[in-house]
């Protein structure tokens, strides 16, 4: 086991990246720093914008603003207890709750189009030459960087489970060489569609240069499959309900070797779900990033969470910019 200290120090990535690293999971912060305009703070100015295809509402800044937070998970996941009190008290608000709750999920989606990364401007070779040095790299992100780049060169070392007919995946239809690098989208992400008939489709027009065609709020099939409820509970509860995301998530559960989290904060109130898989699985070695930028205190503080949430495992806290794919020359804003 690693002499793990709960201080303010990181080491830095070259000190533990020759340990048996087979799996990946990238979140938020890893878009981050190579488009800063994938933050939530922006995404909340977007979504008041009138360039967007639906606005905030007056209610849901009401909430916004009652919360002191630009974080649209923080309001989704209060609509979620609202919800919750209102079916104890026999659904008297059931459709105004449910109502808000879609159209705040509806802005975020929207804003999420409109800040997204143009093509051709993030660094996708060098990212591609990263990601396949692993053998599974889980993604909580719904954007198309990991997309891009894996089609980028060299697609064949790549699989991302949609081979079925016209671009879907088929639950019984999984098996991968052993050479191959596989990606999962435990979220979703906006190039994935859920069908009718329950399936999930990845869509591939244009090489997914063209966002606004894949991207259309009134069309039932162009939706994206895009898990941005704001409790753990509420998205573990999606997840379980498609059967393509069903199965990455038990991936991560029944992950082995080692884990290198990249810009994932694994919140309770946002990642418990992700952190129960994790235990769960029987990843040994956890190599955890942590922005540098962060003040003594905040890192002290992430350490001890997590060295808490994640008892049995082994682990490393790292400066995140000291990793190839948390580099700040990545970075394209």
């Amino acid at each position: 086991m690693s002499d793990l200290k709960i201080d303010k120090n990181l080491i830095d990535w070259s000190e533990i990246s020759t340990l048996e690293w087979k799996n990946l999971l990238l979140g938020n912060g890893f878009s981050i720093n190579i488009w800063d305009r994938f933050g939530y703070g922006t995404l909340f100015e977007i979504s008041q914008s009138p360039d967007v295809d639906e606005q905030l509402s007056a209610e849901a800044l009401a909430l916004f603003h009652h919360l002191g937070s630009s974080n649209f998970e923080d309001v989704l996941r209060i609509l979620y207890h609202a919800k919750l009190v209102d079916e104890q008290l026999d659904n008297p608000q059931e459709q105004q709750i449910k109502s808000l709750y879609n159209s705040t999920k509806n802005s975020l989606a929207a804003a999420v189009n409109f800040a997204h990364i143009p093509p051709g401007t993030a660094q996708i070779d060098e990212i591609n030459n990263r990601l396949r040095n692993y053998k599974n790299v889980f993604t909580t992100n719904y954007d198309l960087i990991p997309y891009w780049a894996i089609m980028h060169d060299d697609t064949w070392r790549f699989k991302d489970y949609f081979w079925g007919d016209d671009n879907t995946f088929d639950s019984a239809d999984t098996d991968v060489p052993a050479d191959r690098t596989k990606l999962h989208y435990l979220h979703g992400a906006i190039h994935l569609v859920e069908l009718n008939n329950g399936k999930t489709k990845k869509l591939t027009a244009n090489t997914l240069e063209k966002l606004s065609d894949l991207f259309d709020l009134n069309h039932p099939e162009r939706f994206p499959l895009f898990i941005s409820e704001g409790s753990s509970e509420w998205k573990l509860s999606r997840i379980k309900r498609n059967d393509y995301l069903r199965f990455c998530y038990e991936n991560l559960a029944s992950a082995k070797n080692g884990l290198v989290v990249l810009g994932h904060a694994l919140h309770k109130d946002y990642d418990q779900h992700i952190i129960d898989a994790i235990n769960k699985s029987q990843l040994t070695t956890i190599a955890i990033s942590i922005w540098p930028n962060l003040d003594d205190q905040q890192i002290i503080s992430f350490k001890s969470r997590l060295s808490q949430d994640l008892k049995n495992k082994e682990l490393y806290f790292f400066n995140s910019e000291t990793h190839p794919l948390g580099s700040r020359e990545l970075s394209a804003s």
